[in-house]
C-alpha cells in the first residue's frame, strides 16, 4: 500500500523529470535557432563579397579556378563556409570540395530568392548538398554580368566542421557543468517539494488515523482499507454512511415499533383497569344490595384484571430493560437437564387441569452449559407456559434436551392449534397475537416471546420455530458447553 505522499513524490519527480527534459529540448532548439540567426546576419554578406570579387561566370562559362580560389579564401576566414556556384535553376556548376562529398547536383532557389529580399526574416534555411537530411543556414548572392544574371553563389554557413565541433560539444565541459546544474536544480525542487507535501498530507494522514480508531474503538468494522489516504477515506467514510443510513432506518423503525407497542400496551392496559374500575363501582355503589359470593366473585374478578395488569407492567420493564441493554447475563455453569426438571416441576399443576401429557426426554451425564441461570429460566418458563396456553384439553407437550456440536439444543414441542404461515414472523412482535389465540390469553401481556428473543440475542444464540396450523409448534435454540 502505497502512501499518498509517496505517490505525490513520485508524481512529482515525474513532473520535474519532465519539465527538465522539456526545458533542455526547448533551450537547445532555441539556441540553435538563434546561433543559426546571428551565424546568418553575421556571414550574410559572404556571398556578396565573392560574387563581387571576380567574375565567375561570363556568357555561360564559369571561372572554376577563380571560385576555387576565392572558397578558400573564405574558408580562412570563416573554416565552416562552403561555396557553390549555381546556375539560374539552381544546378551546382562548381565547387572547391571532393568531389565525392557533394551529394546533390541542385538546390532549391525559392529560399535563396526570400533570402535576397531586403525583408526576409531570419534565420533562413536551405539543403546542405553534403548533408541532403540537414537544413543549415546560408547566405546567397546574385552573379550579374553586363546587366545579365549569370547564376548565384551560395554558401552553406554550417559545413561538416561545424557539425563535428557540434557533435564534439557533449564532451565539453561547460555543457556538462550546465548538464549537472540542471540535474541539482530538479533533485532541489524535489527534495523541497517532497517536504511541502509531507506538511501538507500531515493533516490528512492524522484525519485518516483518527477516523480509522474511531471506527475501530467503536466497534464499527476492523478491515484495513487499502490504498493512499484519499481512497482510505473515502472507503471509511463509505462504510459510516451505510451504517448511519442503516442506522436511521432502524431508528425509524424502531420509532415506529415505539408507537404501535404504546398503542397496544394503552389498549391493554385500559382494558384491565376499565375492568377493575367498572367492578370496584359496582361494589361501591351496591354493597348493600350485594350477598357475599357475588361480591367474593366481583373481587375474584378485579383481583384477576390487577394480576394481569401487574404481569404486563413487570414484562414491559423487563423487555425495556432487554432493550436498552441494562441487563448483561452473568455467565456460569449450571445443568441444563435439571433447570429444565425444575422449571417443568411449576407448570405440572396447570397441565393436570388440562390433563395435557407433559414428557421430558433429558440426558444423562454432564449436561453443564455456560448461560445466565435466572435468564435461562425465564425462557423455560416463558416457551413452557405458552405451550401449555395454546395445547388444547388431552394434548401433549415434549421438553426434549439432546446434543448438538460443542453444546446442546433445548426443544419445547406440543401438539396444539399451531401457527399459520403468514403469521410465524410476527410471533415475537411485542404484543402481536395470532388469530389463533387461546381464551385464556387474557391472563399474559403477549410479551412472552419478544423477552425471549432478547434474552436469547443478548447470549448470542437464536430461538428457532417450527409450526403448521392443527398440528403444533416446535420452539428450540441452543447453548453452548460449559468448559
Amino acid at each position: 500500500m502505497k502512501s499518498l505522499n509517496k505517490k505525490l513524490s513520485l508524481l512529482l519527480l515525474g513532473l520535474f523529470i519532465l519539465i527538465g527534459i522539456s526545458l533542455g529540448l526547448i533551450t537547445r532548439y532555441s539556441t540553435v535557432q538563434y546561433n543559426l540567426e546571428i551565424t546568418q546576419r553575421l556571414n550574410g554578406s559572404i556571398a556578396m563579397y565573392v560574387a563581387a570579387e571576380e567574375p565567375l561566370i561570363e556568357n555561360g562559362v564559369y571561372n572554376e579556378k577563380a571560385l576555387k580560389k576565392l572558397a578558400q579564401r573564405s574558408m580562412v576566414i570563416n573554416p565552416t563556409v562552403e561555396v557553390y556556384l549555381l546556375d539560374n535553376d539552381g544546378k551546382i556548376l562548381s565547387h572547391s570540395l571532393p568531389v565525392d562529398s557533394v551529394l546533390l547536383n541542385q538546390v532549391s532557389l525559392q529560399p535563396i530568392h526570400e533570402f535576397l529580399r531586403a525583408d526576409s526574416k531570419r534565420p533562413l534555411l536551405n539543403k546542405d548538398p553534403r548533408s541532403p537530411n540537414n537544413n543549415k543556414a546560408f547566405s546567397a548572392a546574385k552573379i550579374v554580368n553586363n546587366g545579365v544574371q549569370e547564376g548565384y553563389i551560395y554558401a552553406i554557413l554550417g559545413g561538416q566542421k561545424y557539425e563535428q565541433l557540434a557533435n564534439n560539444i557533449g564532451k565539453n565541459y561547460i555543457m556538462k557543468l550546465a548538464l549537472s546544474a540542471i540535474v541539482a536544480v530538479i533533485l532541489l525542487a524535489f527534495f523541497i517539494g517532497s517536504l511541502m507535501l509531507m506538511k501538507l498530507t500531515r493533516p490528512l494522514k492524522t484525519l485518516r488515523n483518527k477516523v480509522i480508531h474511531f471506527q475501530q474503538s467503536s466497534g464499527i468494522t476492523n478491515k484495513i482499507y487499502d490504498g493512499d489516504e484519499i481512497e482510505q477515506l473515502n472507503q471509511a467514510f463509505s462504510d459510516m454512511s451505510t451504517r448511519i443510513e442503516n442506522q436511521l432506518e432502524q431508528i425509524k423503525n424502531t420509532d415506529q415499533t415505539r408507537r404501535d407497542l404504546i398503542t397496544n400496551v394503552s389498549h391493554d392496559l385500559r382494558t384491565p383497569l376499565a375492568s377493575m374500575q367498572g367492578y370496584l363501582d359496582t361494589l361501591l355503589i351496591k354493597q348493600n344490595d350485594m350477598d357475599e359470593q357475588t361480591t367474593k366473585e366481583y373481587l375474584s374478578i378485579a383481583r384477576k384484571h390487577c394480576s394481569r395488569l401487574g404481569i404486563l407492567i413487570n414484562d414491559l420493564f423487563e423487555l425495556s430493560k432487554l432493550d436498552s441493554n441494562a441487563i448483561k447475563p452473568e455467565l456460569e455453569a449450571f445443568s441444563m437437564a435439571e433447570l429444565i426438571q425444575d422449571v417443568s416441576m411449576e407448570f405440572t399443576h396447570q397441565a393436570k387441569e388440562k390433563n395435557i401429557d407433559l414428557n421430558l426426554e433429558l440426558l444423562e451425564g454432564n449436561t453443564n452449559v455456560s448461560a445466565d441461570i435466572g435468564l435461562m429460566q425465564r425462557v423455560l418458563e416463558n416457551l413452557i407456559g405458552n405451550a401449555l396456553k395454546h395445547t388444547p384439553q388431552d394434548g401433549k407437550v415434549l421438553i426434549k434436551l439432546e446434543n448438538k456440536n460443542k453444546g446442546f439444543n433445548v426443544i419445547i414441542r406440543d401438539n396444539g392449534r399451531g401457527i399459520s404461515e403468514h403469521e410465524l414472523p410476527n410471533i415475537f412482535n411485542r404484543l402481536y397475537r395470532a388469530e389463533n389465540t387461546s381464551s385464556d390469553s387474557s391472563a399474559s401481556s403477549g410479551l412472552g416471546l419478544a423477552i425471549v428473543k432478547k434474552i436469547l440475542e443478548i447470549h448470542h444464540t437464536k430461538i428457532r420455530v417450527k409450526s403448521q396450523l392443527n398440528h403444533g409448534t416446535q420452539f428450540s435454540f441452543s447453548l453452548p458447553l460449559a468448559v
